[in-house]
C-alpha cells in the first residue's frame, strides 16, 4: 500500500510539473506569434510607473509650500539657522578629535616590547634606584626588568608555573620585587644585574639575564591576583578565596586574615606611611582595613556596579579606585558621605590605575589611555588606540630634572609601550604642562615620593 502510495505521488509530480512546463512554453510560443502584444502590455507598465512618479513629485512640490507657508522663515533666517546648527553641533565634534587625536604616535612612542611577552601583561610597575627599572608581570608566567634609560630588557624572572598577576617594587630595598601568581605562591626575589654600573650602562644587548631562583616563597591555597608591600617587614595579598592574608617576610608565616568580601579579591593596596589596606572584588565593593585594630573593616564602599578592578592610595586621607562600570571616584575616608569627592566617566571599563604627582593614568577596555588631575578632574589628555586590545596597565614616572613624564603601558595585545607624554601633539598640550607646574612642589619632594601607581590584575588568567 505505502508502495502504491508513493508512485500515485510521484506520477501526480510529474504531471504537474508537466503542465507548467506545457503552460510556459504556450505563454512564450503566443509572444513569439503575436509581438504586438507583448509591446502594448510592456507601454502599459511604463505609462503607469510614469503616472505614479509625476504624481510623487507634484506631492512633494506641494508639501514644500506648504511647509514655508507654515514656518514662515525666510531664506536669510533659515540660513543663520542652519549656520548656528552647524557651529553648535558638527563642529564641536571635529574639534574634539583634532585635541584628543594623537597625530603621529611614532614620536608619542618611544618603546615597544615586541615578543619579549608572549601573553597578555597585567602588570607594569617602575622602581629601583631613581626609577631606573619598570618591572612587567605576564600571563606568560615571567616577570622582566627593563631599563628605563635603555628599554631594554635585562632580567627576565622564571620562577613562577603560572600567571604572574601582579609585580611591586619595594620602596626601603630597592632590589627587591615582589611578584604574585595564579600558581597559588608569592614570590620576592632580588634584582642582581651586574656588580659593574658602567658595564651594566654600556651593554646593549638585548638579551635578558634568566632568573629562577626566589629569596623567599610564600604558598596560599588558591589563585593570588595581587600582593603588595605593608611597610618593610610585612606584605599583604590578594586571593581568589575572598580574603587578604596578612604575611610576616621574616618568618614567611600568615599573621592575620581579612574577611568579608562575597566574591573574588581583584586587588589590594597599601599606604605608604600608614598601617591602612584597601582591598577590592568583584563584588563590587572595596573595603579599608586599619592593621592597627582588631575590627574585621573600618569601612565599605559601594560607589561601583561593577567589579573594581583597582584601588590606590593618593594623598594621607584620599585614594581613588576604578571599576568596570566605567567611573573613576576619588574618595576622602573622614567623610560621613557614602558618595565620593570626585567622579570621572570614562565610557569603557576602567583598569589598573597609575598616578604621580596629581597625575592620574587611567587605561582603558577601548584601547585608550586617559590623564587626568586630581585636583578638579579635569581631562588632560587622551592617547588614542595606545594599543590594539584593552589596556590592562599603567605606571607613570618623571624624568630626571625635569617636567617631562613616561607613560609605560601594558595590554592584552601582550606589549608593553612606553610613550613620551610631554611630545604628545594635542591643543591640550600646554594645559597638561600648566597642570604639571602647578602640581611640582620641588624636585627633591618627587624624588622622595616614588612611583605610587598600583595597577593590578582584572579578570581572567
Amino acid at each position: 500500500m505505502i508502495d502504491e502510495s508513493v508512485d500515485q505521488l510521484n506520477l501526480s509530480l510529474k504531471t504537474t510539473d508537466l503542465n507548467q512546463l506545457t503552460c510556459i512554453s504556450n505563454i512564450s510560443l503566443s509572444s513569439l506569434e503575436n509581438p504586438s502584444v507583448s509591446k502594448n502590455h510592456l507601454r502599459q507598465s511604463l505609462s503607469q510607473v510614469e503616472k505614479g512618479f509625476d504624481a510623487l513629485v507634484l506631492e512633494n512640490i506641494a508639501l514644500r509650500k506648504e511647509l514655508e507657508q507654515y514656518s514662515g522663515i525666510n531664506n536669510n533666517v533659515h540660513e543663520i539657522t542652519i549656520n548656528k546648527l552647524r557651529a553648535a553641533n558638527i563642529f564641536p565634534m571635529i574639534r574634539n578629535r583634532v585635541i584628543f587625536r594623537t597625530r603621529n604616535q611614532s614620536d608619542d612612542l618611544l618603546f615597544s616590547s615586541n615578543n619579549h611577552h608572549r601573553d597578555i601583561i597585567w602588570d607594569v610597575q617602575v622602581g629601583g634606584i631613581d626609577n631606573r627599572y619598570f618591572v612587567s608581570a605576564s600571563a606568560d608566567k615571567t616577570s622582566m626588568i627593563w631599563s628605563r634609560k635603555t628599554s631594554r630588557p635585562l632580567i627576565q624572572y622564571r620562577g613562577h608555573r603560572g600567571s604572574v598577576n601582579s609585580c611591586r617594587f619595594q620602596c626601603f630595598d630597592h632590589d627587591l620585587v615582589l611578584t604574585a601568581s595564579g600558581d597559588h605562591e608569592l614570590h620576592i626575589w632580588k634584582l642582581s644585574l651586574y656588580e659593574n654600573k658602567h658595564e651594566r650602562d654600556q651593554d646593549n644587548d638585548m638579551t635578558p639575564l634568566i632568573l629562577r631562583n626566589p629569596i623567599l616563597v610564600l604558598r596560599g591555597d588558591d589563585v593570588f591576583s595581587c600582593a603588595d608591600w605593608l611597610q618593610r617587614d610585612q606584605i599583604v595579598s590578594a586571593s581568589w578565596n575572598r580574603s587578604a592574608t596578612i604575611w610576616q617576610i621574616e618568618t614567611g608565616r600568615s599573621l592575620r586574615t581579612l574577611y568579608g568580601h562575597n566574591a573574588e579579591l581583584t586587588h589590594v593596596s597599601c599606604h605608604q606611611t600608614r598601617p591602612f589596606i584597601i582591598t577590592a572584588s568583584r563584588d563590587g565593593t572595596f573595603r579599608l582595613w586599619d592593621c592597627r585594630t582588631s575590627s574585621r573593616s573600618v569601612q565599605i564602599f559601594n560607589g561601583h556596579t561593577k567589579t573594581v578592578n583597582s584601588t590606590l592610595f593618593i594623598e594621607d586621607m584620599r585614594f581613588v579606585s576604578s571599576s568596570d562600570d566605567g567611573f573613576v571616584h576619588i574618595w576622602d575616608f573622614r567623610s560621613t558621605s557614602s558618595s565620593p569627592l570626585l567622579s570621572l566617566e570614562c565610557i569603557s571599563p576602567c583598569n589598573r590605575l597609575s598616578i604621580f604627582n596629581n597625575i592620574l593614568a587611567v587605561p582603558l577596555d577601548n584601547c585608550d589611555i586617559r590623564l587626568y588631575s586630581i585636583v578638579n578632574g579635569e581631562k588632560l589628555y587622551v592617547q588614542r588606540r595606545a594599543h590594539k586590545r584593552a589596556v590592562q596597565c599603567t605606571a607613570f614616572v618623571q624624568c630626571t630634572n625635569s617636567i617631562e613624564f613616561l607613560l609605560a603601558s601594558g595590554s592584552l595585545d601582550c606589549h608593553m609601550h612606553v610613550w613620551h607624554v610631554k611630545k604628545l601633539k594635542g591643543t591640550n598640550n600646554n594645559k597638561l604642562i600648566k597642570s604639571i607646574e602647578r602640581s611640582i612642589g620641588s624636585l627633591n619632594d618627587i624624588t622622595n615620593n616614588g612611583n605610587r601607581g598600583k595597577g593590578q590584575y582584572k579578570k581572567n588568567y
